[in-house]
Parts: structure tokens; sequence; C-alpha cells
């Protein structure tokens, strides 16, 4: 059975209505008609109240700077004072809370109770339960067991017993505490996984080597057949090195990202599966998957090398911005990749500067659409922890507004927002909206206003400020609807 969140209205106007969640996604609480709990006649509510966050079978929740504040059993979180404006209560951050199972949530004359459900797993042979199955599946400590291990133990006339709590792989401390006693799988505690953020290739060494995978040579860690040979960048969502392919000494990259979860193997395989469908991608602007694997919580993928770096680190040597000239050649580039992408019914959700990677040698770079596959498919499998609501959220800047009032099912047009916002950063300097130091980022980015590019900079010709600011409107159907209708009129503008 897949892990769940549920949300129970047990009192107020929605009363008897659930919220069912079996995969990453928000849920968005308030008077706004863009709400999924959507209370317009409720003055005790706020246009946008509280955003939760569900991870199955984890949730986080968030007041946004709402006039009464968020109850969770009774404690009182969030809130602004009776004369501040809901712009002035949003400057505040308000803290994210961790929900557990059977937690209730009061907002004005609603009450919602909180289920979290964790994957049926057996603890003796980590196959997966039936839901119909659960019941007569319970097991010590709020674990379970499969009737044929269950049966298994009883013939071997074995005491009942409880199972193996789980340890951290590097420290091995019991880490329940941290990942709930239902959830199982293979966890680095948050305290070693902070220290290793930085340069994570020690950790999966260590874990290969626990897995009885090959681990080192004379030159340096060994992935299946490439010497890993110094670190070459570490951003939000992992490190990346450069490596040699041993059969032909070519040079190559290697991505490592640390899961902020138990994996079990379910997720594993069904992450692994996803991934394995980039490899079939081949464009000249797309970056190419040449081999992949994990070992415990950590996984890591081998690309080809982008000698130049992200976008942004050319900007950096440029000064902090780049020519419309340099500029618009990497734009149609990149967005030639993500037309393909598009074409293939692939959603990016995490273009930025530093995801459009440059090969080749200064003044003759080749564009190329990083990260296909993985950010997404890394956050739907929950391994990227809570991206939206949590201390490690996301890259508010470019993010579009429905990313997270349409978390689940962004489109294309989504991605095109993000290219905007790209284009406009690496024009400017300076990201579209205005990020005021301590407030929310999640309420500018629903309520926030877009600062028009030419008020950025005047010298943006005016048919591709038209563009830009066409690309960045909250209202998805204003937008170039794909990649390739964005690159078409880029092309006319320049």
């Amino acid at each position: 059975m897949a892990a769940k969140v549920k949300l129970e209205v047990i009192e107020g106007p929605m009363r008897g209505k659930s919220f069912v969640f079996d995969e990453h996604d928000t849920f968005l609480f308030g008077r706004m008609p863009d709400c999924h709990a959507c209370f317009p006649n409720d003055q005790m509510v706020s246009r946008h109240h509280f955003i939760m966050e569900a991870n199955p079978p984890d949730a986080c929740i968030r007041d946004l700077g709402s006039l009464n504040g968020t109850y969770v059993n009774n404690m009182k979180h969030g809130s602004r004072e009776k004369d501040e404006t809901p712009e002035e209560g949003a400057k505040r951050r308000y803290p994210e809370v961790n929900l557990k199972d059977g937690d209730h949530i009061k907002v004005g004359d609603t009450v919602l109770k909180v289920h979290l459900e964790a994957t049926a797993i057996c603890c003796e042979c980590n196959r997966a339960i039936a839901e119909q199955d659960r019941q007569k599946c319970a097991w010590i400590g709020g674990t379970l067991i499969c009737v044929a291990c269950k049966d298994k133990l009883a013939s071997l006339n074995k005491p009942a017993k409880p199972p193996e709590p789980v340890r951290c792989q590097k420290c091995r401390k019991e880490v329940a505490g941290e990942i709930g006693k239902a959830r199982r799988g293979d966890y680095v505690c948050e305290a070693c996984r902070v220290k290793a953020e930085a340069d994570p290739i020690e950790m999966l060494a260590e874990l290969m080597a626990q897995a009885g995978q090959r681990q080192r040579s004379d030159k340096g860690l060994v992935i299946k057949g490439y010497d890993v040979e110094r670190r070459l960048g570490v951003g939000g969502c992992g490190a990346v090195y450069l490596a040699r392919r041993k059969k032909d000494n070519e040079q190559v990259a290697v991505k490592v990202m640390l899961s902020k979860i138990a994996v079990d193997e379910n997720a594993r395989k069904k992450f692994l599966h996803e991934i394995e469908l980039m490899k079939d991608l081949r464009h000249q602007h797309v970056v190419t998957l040449l081999e992949n694997g994990s070992a415990g919580g950590a996984f890591y993928f081998i690309m080809e090398l982008c000698e130049g770096g992200g976008v942004d680190d050319l900007m950096k040597r440029r000064g902090g911005k780049l020519p419309l000239a340099e500029a618009g050649v990497i734009m149609l580039q990149a967005l030639d990749g993500l037309a393909y992408a598009h074409k293939s019914n692939l959603v990016h959700r995490d273009l930025k500067p530093s995801n459009i990677l440059l090969q080749g040698r200064v003044n003759h770079w080749t564009a190329k659409i990083g990260d296909l596959g993985f950010a997404k498919n890394f956050q739907q499998a929950g391994f990227s922890g809570m991206t939206v609501t949590g201390q490690t959220a996301g890259t508010p800047a470019f993010m579009p507004r429905e990313q997270v009032t349409n978390f689940k099912y962004v489109k294309p047009v989504s991605d095109v927002w993000s290219m905007g916002a790209t284009f406009y950063t690496m024009l400017t300097g300076q990201v579209p909206h205005e990020f005021v130091r301590g407030k929310d980022p999640m309420e500018i980015i629903l309520h926030g206003e877009i600062v028009p590019i030419r008020k950025r900079d005047s010298n943006v010709p005016k048919k591709v400020a038209e563009l830009i600011d066409r690309t960045l409107s909250n209202n998805t159907k204003d937008r170039y609807q794909d990649a390739a209708e964005m690159r078409k009129a880029l092309q006319q503008a320049l």
C-alpha cells in the first residue's frame, strides 16, 4: 500500500469531505478561488491562510501571514497584528510545523483531522503489503509483517520480537524520531547529511562499500568504470564532479544527490525506472544521461561534461549579467532543447540559470538543458523532502505561481514562466519579483507583482521586453503555451 496523507474535515461547512494525497503535492486553504479548500464566507479565514505540503507519509504546514493564525492542536501559529496589512504581516516568516498522525488543524469554523499512513512494507522481507491486508498484518511497535513471514516465524517456533530499528547508515544512531516508527528504508540522519551535503561523494563511497559495490582505486572513487577526480560545484540539490571513463579516458560529469527521507525498495525501483527513460533523450541542446545508480540513500547520475558550467557561472564571469546578443543565442538554443522535452511530454520544473549548461569553448558555447527529469522525478519520489514549506525550499525566484497552487499538475506553460524569469535574470542580473528580506517567499509568489523588465533596464528592446513580460504573466493562458511557441516568438523579437 502506498503512503498517504489525508485531511478529514470533521467540523465546519465542508464536514465529511476528505482530501487525500498519495504523491508529493501542496494544499492551499483560504478564501481565494485558487485554494483547494475555499471558504469565501468565513471572515476568520484569510485569502491564502495556510499552505500544507504533503510528502507522504510526511506533511508540513505553514501559516501565510493570516490575520487570525492557524491552530494545530489548539496551539496558535502565525497571525499578524491587528493594525498590520496582509503585506506587512507577511514580512515576518512564520515557522513551518511538521504534522503528526491525529493532529487537528483549526481555522475559523473548520477543523481538519490529519491522517498519516506510511507505505505498507513487511518488516521481515521488505515486500509491499496490499491495502486490504494491512489490518491483519499489524506487528510489534506499530510495524507490519506479511502473512507469509508471520506464518514462517510461527512454524519455526520463533518468539515474536520487535524488528530492528532503522538506523542512520553513517553514524548508526536510531532515527525513528526523524522518520517515524512506521517508515522503513535506507536513511542518513539529518546531522550526517548536512555534514555531507557540501561534498557527498564520500558518503556515496561509504554506502557503496556497505552495499558491496566497488569503492576505490589508486586514482580515487570508482563508479562502474569511472574514476572520479574532483568536485566541480555544489548546489541545493547535489554536487557535481569531474570523472573519466576508464575504457576511453573520456571526461564526464557525475552528479550525486542525497535523499532527505528513508528510501524503501519500492520507491527506489520506481524512481530508477523513471530515470532510465531519460537515457533515451537525445538532442544537441539537452545534456545526455549516460548511466545512473544508487547506494543506500545516495543516487548518482553520469552525464556528458559541459566544460563551461552553468549560465550563472558565465554571468559571474561577465560581471553579473549578459549582453542581449549573447543571452539571446543561449536562450534560443535552450528553448530548442526544452521544446524537444515538451514534445516528449516532459516538464522540467526546475529551470534557472544554473540548469542551462554550456559546452564547447569560450565565445563558442553550445547551450544545453541540464537536470531534465532529475529534479521532477527526485521531487515526486519525495527524496528532496519539503520543497515548498520546508527550510530547504526550492528556488522561488524561478518558480511560477501555479507551482504552488497546482504543484502536482504543472505543464509546459510553467516551464515557459521559468525560462522567462531566467532570460530576465540573464539580461538584468536581477529576478522578476522583489524578494524582501524577512518576507515569506511563498507569499511573494502568490501575491507579489512582477517588476517589468524595462523598469530594471530601459535599454532592453521593446519587443524583447514584451516577450519576457508575457512569459511572466500569472495567467497561464496569456503566456506562450510551450517552449516551441516561445522560441518562435523570441526568434522574431531578436
